[in-house]
């Protein structure tokens, strides 16, 4: 009985052990995913407000493209300029400057006199560079009030593509800070926008002085990054030395990284806290069975059913976190597959189409004028219009597995297993088809029928096990999309 007892007591210790061991693990995966969860749902908001703020930079700037620079002066001008500020709560203001770097328009109710811009690194960086795409720079205080800001700034041209000047947005800190704020964290947690050069735009819970430090020694850009633009991992803060349990995600437009941290020790000490009893409940449960060799097998079951229940516990954390994962792989607005699902999707189309020597096709379609219709009729309608043309996508398919996905912005693509080039121009036609009848109003298009339409281009293959085939897939469907549209929209063009 001493020898039982003795044992008995052993792999009780050992199965508790374990089960403290396996319930710490599994916390951490659980703060991971949470992280990771947090910092791309996080870096969809901020891509969601620089987009904004690039889409109204991009129609002042067309606007002076196709009446010249000097209509930055006059009233009309300056009225849309406040009109638009109003309009986006993250943008604190819009300005146009001369060559010199003197204000020539703003969104403010004043323009300093004699001021100049011309020492601000972004005005540097495109008088010195012909690019003529977006820019987002270090944080800077505004001249005007004093608010920290980040720049989104475009250079401006003349007719023969000399500098004429910076347009330049201004995005509020504050309005990042605020929206950080309703997040219930510890409170040593942390929010983060960076840019991808490592300069930090803003940190929660951290002070402005902490705004401008470089992130570059911190493991976030010497390792993770340059194994996957969003993930999670552990490592100790270069702010405060704080070891965290982080979630990243680098935007899709923008060269943005947004971060979530959870304190690890702030989350050793809760699970400690919640399996606490659990422990004392333990020891209290061998000394009864080192003291009553009675009981020993009732304390055996005991200890069986409270594996069960951990068990049981375990598995669901399990359920929720694939449901989760699943979350991730679904477009928000429209429902279908989201790019990252659709990459995953066609790699594992091309193995089987290997495997069973079928071919293997895929359309690529893009909505025709679909800025135009967006300044039109707005952003509200532009999201509306993108989940009717989905349903109308998906309604396009018939067999099951047919995959419809977004691939980005209005651009959408057909992913279609055992399907030749002929059957795929079948589908594509009836693609275009089924969208027209939609009879969605579009009054800016350049399309005859006056509606909302598409344009398709389509590719097959059977695959050789290439594993540049979903490249050459996509750039081929790519291409013939491209001729579609030049052929004149709404239509489906095969490249063969």
């Amino acid at each position: 009985m001493v020898m039982f007892l003795m044992l008995t007591s052993l792999f009780v210790i050992a199965i508790n052990a374990w089960s403290l061991w396996n319930s710490w693990q599994q916390k951490v995966i659980e703060k991971k995913d949470d992280a990771r969860n947090l910092s791309v749902s996080l870096a969809k908001q901020a891509e969601d407000a620089i987009l904004q703020v690039d889409i109204t930079l991009a129609d002042a700037v067309r606007q002076l493209r196709q009446r010249g620079n000097d209509y930055a002066a006059t009233p009309a001008f300056l009225h849309q300029l406040k009109e638009q500020q109003s309009k986006l709560p993250q943008l604190h203001g819009l300005f146009i400057y001369d060559t010199a770097g003197h204000w020539v328009a703003s969104s403010g109710n004043f323009i300093p006199t004699n001021a100049s811009n011309a020492d601000r690194d972004y005005f540097i960086w495109h008088r010195t560079h012909n690019d003529t795409s977006l820019l987002i720079s270090h944080v800077i205080r505004s001249r005007s009030t004093g608010d920290l800001v980040i720049p989104v700034s475009v250079r401006l041209n003349d007719a023969q593509g000399n500098f004429a000047g910076v347009a330049l947005a201004t995005v509020r800190v504050d309005y990042f800070r605020q929206y950080y704020s309703y997040f219930s964290l510890g409170e040593k947690d942390t929010l983060g926008l960076i840019l991808a050069d490592s300069s930090a735009l803003y940190i929660r819970p951290f002070s402005d002085a902490y705004i401008g430090k470089m992130l570059s020694t911190s493991p976030l850009f010497e390792t993770e990054l340059k194994a996957a633009s969003s993930g999670n991992a552990t490592w100790r803060s270069s702010f405060d030395g704080v070891e965290r349990v982080f979630g990243y995600a680098r935007l899709e437009r923008y060269p943005l990284i947004v971060t979530a941290g959870y304190d690890l020790s702030s989350i050793r000490m809760a699970w400690l806290s919640g399996n606490l009893l659990n422990v004392l409940l333990n020891l209290a449960l061998l000394g009864i069975i080192n003291g009553i060799g009675v009981l020993v097998l009732r304390q055996v079951g005991t200890n069986v059913r409270n594996q069960l229940e951990l068990s049981f516990v375990r598995d669901e954390l399990t359920t929720i976190n694939h449901t989760l994962q699943s979350l991730a792989l679904v477009d928000g607005l429209t429902g279908l597959a989201n790019r990252r699902q659709f990459d995953a999707l066609l790699e594992q189309a091309l193995l089987r189409s290997h495997k069973t020597g079928d071919p293997l096709a895929l359309i690529m379609i893009d909505i025709d004028f679909f800025k135009r219709y967006n300044d039109t009729y707005g952003h509200v309608s532009g999201d509306e219009c993108l989940q009717d043309v989905a349903q109308a996508l998906k309604g396009s398919v018939q067999y099951h597995g047919d995959v419809v996905a977004r691939y980005g912005g209005e651009e959408f693509a057909i992913i279609m297993p055992n399907t030749d080039f002929s059957e795929a121009k079948i589908v594509a036609d009836e693609a275009v088809r089924s969208v027209m009848e939609l009879g969605i109003a579009h009054e800016t298009t350049e399309t005859p029928p006056g509606v909302v339409t598409i344009s398709a281009g389509y590719f097959a293959l059977i695959s050789k096990g290439d594993p540049s085939e979903a490249e050459q897939l996509k750039r081929e469907a790519d291409q013939a999309l491209y001729q579609a549209k030049r052929n004149g929209r709404n239509q489906a063009y095969g490249q063969k």
